[in-house]
């Protein structure tokens, strides 16, 4: 291949993890099953003090937030007979950065899926001989980069979560003392509803099915190369 044909190449190896990963962030935000089995699994409802339904009508509240269609995170609602604001004002900021990086992240993934179908144009249209076996040999390579990167962060996550979850969130977000992502679970009701058990569950559950997805596109692209080197065989 030529050098720019390479450059390419090399990015759609690099958009696959990249599409793969982003792509299933955004689908988590978006899964009111599995918020509705965490609340179950961690009683959030007797933390919270909340009921499962407004736990649900907060939730539906917040993804709407994340998605743009709300301008506030902040609610009001009746708690042991009481009307209460939902959040504190340092939890609305630390949403509002969540809701900035969860834009960027989609972003990021319409990009990437941009690219792979333009590198599928590019290589329909193109005359270059073996042009289908760089695109599955790139597919494969993708998601076997993605396998490993994936792999790595899975045994992270598993004996180390919370150290990774905080130093991700200094990464992304800064000192505690300028963005206040470090919450108190007796007080704040955003850490009520979400600990770090239920970011530990979501973290599993992205990287198994990112996996399952990589492992299934490689096999994918390893039966075509297969059929691609016996034709090209004979």
């Amino acid at each position: 291949m030529s050098a720019l044909r390479t450059i390419f190449w090399v990015i759609f190896i690099i958009s696959i993890p990249v599409f793969l990963i982003s792509s299933t962030v955004v689908l988590e935000f978006n899964c009111l099953p599995f918020y509705e089995y965490a609340y179950q699994k961690y009683h959030i409802n007797e933390v919270t003090g909340f009921t499962n339904e407004q736990l649900l009508m907060i939730t539906r509240h917040l993804i709407q937030f994340f998605n743009g269609k709300a301008d506030s995170a902040q609610l009001m609602l009746e708690k042991n007979g009481k009307p209460v604001y939902l959040f504190h004002d340092y939890e609305i900021q630390h949403l509002n950065e969540v809701r900035v990086l969860f834009r960027y992240t989609f972003q990021v993934m319409i990009i990437a899926l941009i690219f792979f179908f333009l590198y599928l144009v590019f290589t329909r249209l193109s005359r270059v001989k073996k042009k289908w076996y760089y695109f599955w040999k790139g597919l494969m390579n993708g998601n076997f980069l993605t396998l490993g990167l994936l792999f790595g962060l899975g045994i992270t996550v598993l004996v180390g979560f919370h150290s990774l979850f905080t130093k991700f969130h200094y990464l992304v977000f800064g000192d505690p003392a300028s963005s206040p992502w470090m919450l108190d679970p007796r007080t704040d009701h955003l850490v009520m509803m979400y600990p770090l058990n239920f970011w530990q569950d979501a973290t599993i559950l992205g990287i198994g099915t990112i996996i399952a997805a990589a492992l299934l596109m490689s096999l994918i692209s390893f039966i075509v190369l297969r059929k691609y080197r016996h034709r090209r065989s004979y």
